[in-house]
């Protein structure tokens, strides 16, 4: 009995081979090879720059006809990929794949990933909403352009009366007696949380060894590139007649700092917390998340942010129903413009397709 039944397991293990090879089951990683061999064809033609944006809205406007505009290819205007759309054209003078992110940090981080393996991107902008941290100096309607990001969002939350686990604990801690209504400090179970850095992984680093961080630069030439696009003029009316406008003219400023994480903040005391500990000027839901998957892929990388809001502060008349309606427009002409400015792109990266 013994030996029949070594010599039918073999037989049932040829058998499933055989179906298995007959019958493949398909792997979610798997790129279809029509799709393969049309991301080859948008490689072939050069390197691209890659501009990531947040949402529908930012993508029609990007999208949208105009001088210096994205003109679509006439060969390959469009690849799908990972439920994500790549549009492949030109932006100006440059090749630029455009594709919408979505919200939130995994969504951002995914999409980017998605962009810089597959295609031959050399860099990296991106474009979305956000909220402004600073109302003295960012105001509704203006575009942003921080030189850091944080990803603000991985806390340490300390239990109630204290501890001395090793985390850190230098960075900033928002303790929660201090935001009491009346200004009495007594105590409050929610206690503390300590602001915590990102672990970034380099494609040429050692394997499995992170490097933990919690601002990350922009690309300085590009960061001295955006300076140029500074004085262009920013449409500050709506109407037929121009005559509803918003109440400071919006200008494109870079700063120094901005933040994100998955959180909407409209909450007056956290958004001056986030300013005063951290010097943050704009807060989102993308641009850190964006930033670290380019940073670890070794991609220069840029945002660009327009603020729609004062993160839960007052704003001045009607800004925040403005805004909406010039948002595409802005996007246009900050968008536009600094493809305008951009330099020639590197000739060496290669896509993971093309290796």
């Amino acid at each position: 009995r013994c030996n029949n039944v070594v010599t039918v397991i073999p037989s049932a293990l040829v058998l499933f081979m055989m179906l298995l090879m007959a019958f493949p089951f398909p792997s979610h990683a798997d790129i279809p090879k029509e799709v393969a061999q049309q991301i080859k064809s948008i490689n072939a033609k050069g390197e691209y720059y890659g501009l990531i944006v947040s949402g529908q809205d930012e993508l029609q406007a990007v999208l949208s006809e105009g001088p210096g505009m994205f003109k679509p290819d006439q060969e390959l205007p469009r690849v799908d990929a990972s439920a994500r759309r790549f549009h492949v054209g030109r932006m100006g003078k440059h090749r630029a794949i455009v594709v919408m992110c979505g919200r939130g940090m995994v969504n951002a981080a995914q999409t980017t990933q998605l962009l810089v393996s597959l295609f031959r991107v050399s860099a990296v902008l991106h474009y979305g909403r956000a909220s402004s941290a600073n109302p003295n100096k960012l105001n509704i309607g203006d575009v942003v352009i921080p030189r850091q990001f944080a990803h603000a969002g991985i806390f340490y939350w300390e239990k109630y009366g204290g501890d001395d686990e090793s985390y850190d604990r230098k960075i900033a801690n928002l303790k929660f007696s201090e935001y009491n209504v009346g200004g009495k400090e007594v105590a409050n179970k929610l206690e503390s949380v300590y602001f915590q850095p990102e672990m970034i992984f380099s494609r040429f680093g050692e394997p499995e060894v992170g490097e933990n961080r919690f601002w990350i630069n922009v690309d300085d030439n590009l960061y001295a590139t955006a300076q140029k696009i500074e004085n262009i003029e920013l449409n500050p009316c709506v109407g037929k007649s121009r005559s509803v406008c918003l109440e400071q003219q919006p200008k494109v400023k870079r700063v120094e700092r901005g933040g994100s994480a998955n959180m909407y903040v409209n909450n007056e005391a956290y958004r001056d917390f986030l300013r005063k500990r951290m010097d943050v000027n704009s807060i989102d839901s993308e641009s850190a998340a964006i930033a670290m998957a380019c940073e670890s892929e070794n991609r220069p990388f840029i945002a660009m942010r327009s603020i729609v809001n004062q993160a839960g502060g007052s704003s001045e008349g009607n800004d925040v129903e403005l805004v909406v309606k010039l948002l595409p427009e802005h996007a246009r002409s900050a968008v536009g413009e600094m493809f305008n400015q951009l330099p020639s792109l590197n000739p060496k990266i290669l896509s993971v397709i093309d290796i």
